[in-house]
């Protein structure tokens, strides 16, 4: 359990410090941004990798610290999923992280945030 924590904690540390590199590194070359509204859109958006880390990097998406709480862990195998919640000083985010192993290495495939202003 303690790296599937550790691939979360990288995701939202990348996210958080707009770290692009190290973005590339955690998601898995599948991975998708599932959400509910695109700031003031209404629908879903499901955003790829490499839309995703665009994103980060012309800071639309990430760049303030938050702070994150672990509430569950569940793995089955070579699949782990994960319900957080964190907090910057202007969103709150509950987001269901999934992930995966492969080559001995856990990556984020999923992530599908619930996003709320403050």
């Amino acid at each position: 359990m303690d790296e599937i924590q550790q691939a979360i904690g990288t995701f939202i540390k990348a996210g958080d410090t707009s770290d692009t590199d190290l973005l590339n590194k955690i998601l898995h070359k599948d991975y998708q941004n599932i959400q509910d509204g695109f700031f003031d859109e209404t629908g879903i958006f499901v955003i790829h990798k490499e839309e995703y880390i665009r994103l980060i990097r012309d800071r639309i998406f990430g760049g303030k610290p938050r702070d994150i709480t672990c509430h569950s862990i569940e793995q089955k195998n070579n699949i782990a999923y994960a319900q957080v919640s964190l907090e910057s000083s202007v969103m709150k985010f509950s987001s269901l992280i999934i992930c995966v192993q492969e080559n001995g290495n856990w990556m984020v495939i999923t992530n599908i945030p619930t996003i709320e202003a403050k």
